[in-house]
């Protein structure tokens, strides 16, 4: 039989100018037929007999489907797609069409959320929008995330991460309801998250979003038949990137260098390694293993393959009166070291009610029940200071609790699983109920009561067979934990909008809000049981009670609203919006403040002038001024902190213990809001048809009355006081850049990236002031970053050649040397100085996509560049903590010795008085997020089987990460290595159905 083909031609154009589109794409709807348009948007096809319809797409523009029928040629007219830019954007008690956006926003929709596969909603946000620095605190499961919006806006005296603290976080936003925390969050039922980043988008907040705004929504229904989705991944977590230490004979080598330059500390320059004998310093196991040759290589005997998965299933529908949308998911998330797990079950369920044309009632309810276990504290840390020497069994095969005789500071890690519990259980409720009334056209009244309850009971316990407790009965110690949050958000809000004469549109919104968060804790910790049977469960038999305590929290925030937006030609918008806030935490005649913002938006894109052009498919310039406040959260200011506080203690009468009273901090009846002012400028973009698509913003952001707790002289009779200290700027640029680099014959290609970089500086102290006291190693010093580094400069390593220069200085060749910065011939703390900053130069990220029938593969990449910080790890595993040679395993470094003049690092065992300096690291780093592989399967075959969708795939999470930095992690480098983990990467396989 011959086959009958006929053939068509056509011309495809802009729809707005007329102008050709050369390279758009022609598609015979049912077949793999298809050809481009050439430089004059022509095209000619043949068609097969029976197929008469054409699908034709361009970069840009909205594909379009044409009935061929008898017609020889083809007059096709395209119009420019805009969907990335006309968006919905949430914006704070609201909602806006992005090209109506006046502030600077940045957004991830579920697609983006559902491709990262990530257990915690943090970690689909890291590095993926411009603005937003989010530092990961650790490497169990469940462990936090610290959040940045373009800086750091306050200062507290934090030691353990260089001032910052979680209550300089954003306001979270749930569906709503303000939370803390967002891990709870099952990031497979997100529909998207919004970032508010500048003070004209966040102001509408007030006392709450200095800090920037992060507003999630969850999946709702929708009106329909009743649709049905599956979503899971399921495979397994494994350590990598981990340090490289001594091992087998090289540690031996390293020991005797340790020993020999721990008698050059003390000046005998004359001993050398053959003047070591191993019998004064090891134990006998120890000498017996290196006779024998058995080594043991304690970090790879710790190490697990950590079970990780993910189930979610969700069903949504309704009618034109009721819409509903439910959903439950189930997480498992298992460490790398044995008893480390996450277990999360969530529920989620969204009713909407349309009761008339005028009346309706909505309903959103997310439940999420955790079990969380930490695992040991001190196994993970002890699995790297045991020497490889020891024994992790005994000769009848049995677990030795001391590998190495006679040495009972560290214990053998294995026993740590089963010898500790450190357990939290959370029971976490938020709520939504809402009641809107619309009397007439335009106007709409809502009245909604969002409450959040959460529960947490958190329970340790340390028995015989832990380091803590080291086989002594009377150490063994239980903690039992329970708190109690209650807090709701109750807003009335009024909005109306009106078009007049289809030039003007005005929408006016009045917001009266209470805020109210109640928080108890009851805390208990005994100690000296005789038995491991009970855990934490019976308190009762232990005969030494170490704590009993118990707490009550209050604090509330009243709030009216006013946001007025105007909109002329669909060209010019103006956005103004007054927030006054009164907060129960500040002095008394300070409660109440006044937040003002307004913006501007030009639509250049829209201008009759634009349209002559092809390049600029779209521009808009955005414009914004805006007040926002903090009632010192950040800086550590709580409930009462602006008044003096009774504290209680005890002291002895004679022979009686009497109970007493006394004043902890200094009353400050002039504490007011730090506040928060912030220029921004903003461009939005779109060219060649929207091919490429981004924005570009610059701002300037100025916080004064920043709170900080100061000590005061013991003689004063008050430990401190809360006070309003000084001032701090945020100046930056963020980059937002969407590009199709390819579309044509099925195959496309999309890059997402964003770079920002941010410079912080303290501006003014109080009372003049050049300088707060240092903490630790850091900081708090006018025209720096907040918390800068501080200590002395490193200058290398004392050569044998400078020995004279050496004494003269105090030291020893093979010391740390630094510089003498003032050059008086001595080191002094004058001499101290900044040496960088815990505050990233610039973040970045890259996603690329790329699509071919049916099949996706997906990269993402970011990165956090010109980061210092102290190292927990060099300082726990390659610093010299005391004068006995080598007593832990270190990290494997060039160090020196006589017989190599190494600049990179001391001489074991003789490190010098500043040796501390080469613990500050460079902990930039290059991190791949994902790598994705997956397959969509074609509809005509997965409906025979009543499936809707369906899509499998693969993906390698965290496979690698680059970075000159030698410990686990870059970004928990800060952490004491009490608790630490590896870190480690994930491979999974999932599935995503829908029917």
């Amino acid at each position: 039989m011959v086959v009958q083909e006929r053939s068509v031609e056509g011309k495809v154009v802009d729809h707005r100018t007329g102008e050709p589109l050369p390279g758009a794409t022609i598609l015979v709807k049912g077949t793999d037929r298809g050809t481009i348009t050439d430089l004059d948007g022509n095209f000619s096809i043949k068609l097969p007999d029976g197929h008469r319809k054409l699908l034709i797409s361009f970069i840009g523009y909205m594909s379009h489907e044409v009935q061929v029928g008898n017609q020889e040629f083809l007059n096709v007219q395209l119009e420019p797609d805009a969907a990335a830019l006309d968006e919905v954007v949430v914006i704070g008690y609201g909602e806006v069409d992005k090209k109506d956006l006046t502030g600077s926003v940045a957004s991830m929709d579920s697609e983006e959320i559902k491709k990262t596969n990530k257990v915690n909603a943090f970690q689909s946000l890291q590095g993926q929008l411009p603005g937003v620095d989010i530092q990961s605190t650790g490497n169990k499961p469940g462990d936090g995330f610290n959040i940045r919006i373009r800086g750091n806006n306050t200062i507290n005296s934090n030691v353990s991460d260089a001032g910052y603290s979680p209550g300089q976080n954003p306001l979270f936003i749930v569906d709503g309801v303000f939370v803390t925390d967002i891990s709870f969050i099952n990031p497979t039922d997100i529909e998207r998250m919004d970032v508010l980043k500048d003070a004209s988008a966040t102001a509408i907040y007030g006392a709450r979003g200095s800090s920037g705004v992060v507003i999630i929504t969850t999946k709702t229904g929708s009106k329909g038949e009743v649709n049905y989705q599956y979503d899971n991944y399921i495979g397994f977590r494994q350590a990598y990137n981990t340090p490289r230490i001594f091992e087998g004979e090289e540690f031996v080598q390293f020991f005797k260098d340790a020993a020999v330059g721990t008698r050059h500390a003390t000046g005998n320059l004359d001993y050398g390694q053959e003047d070591v004998v191993l019998s004064d310093y090891l134990r006998p196991n120890e000498l017996k293993n290196i006779r024998e040759g058995n080594y043991v290589n304690w970090p790879d005997l710790i190490q697990q393959n950590g079970l990780q998965m993910n189930h979610t299933l969700s069903a949504s529908g309704g009618t034109d009166k009721v819409v509903y949308g439910f959903g439950f998911g189930y997480t498992r998330d298992e460490g790398t070291f044995p008893g480390e797990d996450l277990e999360r079950f969530n529920l989620r369920s969204n009713l909407t009610f349309n009761i008339s044309k005028y009346l309706s009632f909505d309903y959103s309810g997310y439940l999420t029940h955790s079990i969380r276990n930490l695992g040991s504290q001190e196994g993970f840390r002890s699995a790297y200071r045991l020497r490889p020497t020891g024994d992790a069994y005994d000769d009848q095969g049995n677990l030795k609790f001391f590998p190495i005789d006679g040495e009972t500071f560290i214990t053998n890690p294995l026993f740590e699983p089963s010898g500790i519990l450190e357990e939290f259980k959370n029971l976490n409720f938020i709520g939504n109920f809402g009641i809107t009334l619309k009397p007439i056209e335009g106007l709409k009244i809502v009245s909604r009561y969002s409450p959040n309850l959460f529960y947490e009971r958190y329970g340790q316990f340390r028995g015989i067979n832990t380091k803590s407790s080291s086989m002594d009965p009377a150490r063994r110690r239980a903690y039992w934990n329970t708190s109690n949050l209650y807090s709701y958000t109750w807003d009335n809000i009024l909005t109306y909008g009106h078009n007049f004469n289809d030039r003007h549109q005005v929408d006016l919104t009045l917001i009266s809000s209470s805020w109210m968060d109640r928080y108890e804790l009851h805390e208990t910790e005994v100690r000296n049981f005789n038995t491991d049977e009970f855990l934490f469960y019976n308190q009762g038999i232990a005969s030494d009670i170490r704590k009993l305590d118990n707490s009550l929290t209050k604090e509330t925030i009243q709030s009216f609203t006013g946001r007025i937006n105007y909109i002329l030609d669909d060209k010019y918008v103006f956005t103004a919006t007054g927030r006054y806030d009164g907060a129960s935490k500040l002095s008394a005649k300070n409660k109440w403040a006044f937040f003002p913002s307004a913006a501007f938006a030009w639509r250049i894109g829209d201008e009759d002038f634009m349209k002559s052009q092809q390049v600029v498919s779209d521009l808009k310039v955005r414009l914004s001024y805006g007040q926002t406040g903090n009632t010192g959260t950040g800086g550590g200011l709580r409930p009462l902190g602006s008044q003096s506080n009774i504290g209680f203690g005890f002291t002895n009468l004679g022979d009686q213990p009497t109970r007493t009273a006394y004043v902890t901090n200094l009353a400050n009846q002039d504490l007011t809001w730090e506040r928060t002012s912030e220029v921004n400028l903003g461009i939005d973009f779109g060219l060649l048809g929207n091919r490429i698509y981004g924005s570009i913003d610059l701002y300037d952001r100025n916080t004064s009355d920043l709170i900080l707790y100061r000590n005061l002289p013991i003689v004063s009779g008050h430990g401190g006081v809360f006070e309003n200290v000084g001032e701090v700027r945020n100046r930056g640029i963020e980059l937002a850049l969407n590009s199709v680099n390819i579309d044509k014959g099925g195959f496309k290609w999309t890059t997402s990236l964003n770079f920002a970089t941010n410079h912080n500086e303290l501006t003014s102290l109080y009372g003049g002031l050049e300088e707060l006291p240092p903490f630790a190693n850091h900081i708090h010093r006018v025209g720096e970053p907040v918390g800068s580094v501080y200590t002395y400069q490193a200058d290398g390593i004392w050569q044998t050649h400078e020995l004279e220069e050496a004494r003269e200085m105090g030291q020893q060749p093979g010391q740390v040397r630094v510089k003498d910065l003032d050059d008086d011939g001595v080191i002094t703390e004058a001499d101290r100085t900044t040496i960088g900053s815990v505050q990233p130069d610039w973040t970045g990220g890259i996603t690329n996509t790329f699509n071919y029938k049916g099949f996706d593969l997906s990269f993402f990449v970011f990165t956090r560049q010109g980061v210092t910080s102290g190292s927990w790890f060099h300082r726990s595993h390659a610093w010299d903590g005391d004068r006995s040679p080598a007593r832990f395993n270190g990290l494997k470094t060039n160090y020196w010795t006589p017989d190599n003049p190494s600049q990179e690092w001391f001489q074991p065992g003789n490190g010098g008085p500043y040796q501390e300096v080469v613990v500050f690291q460079d902990v930039s780093f290059v991190k791949v997020g994902y790598i994705t592989l997956g397959h969509t399967f074609k509809t005509d075959f997965i409906n025979k089987l009543g499936v809707k969708s369906l899509r499998l795939y693969a993906t390698a999470q965290n496979p690698f990460i680059f970075t000159p930095y030698e410990g686990w992690d870059p970004e928990t480098a800060d952490r004491n290595t009490y608790r630490a983990a590896f870190l480690s990467r994930s491979f999974l396989g999932g599935l995503n159905i829908q029917f």
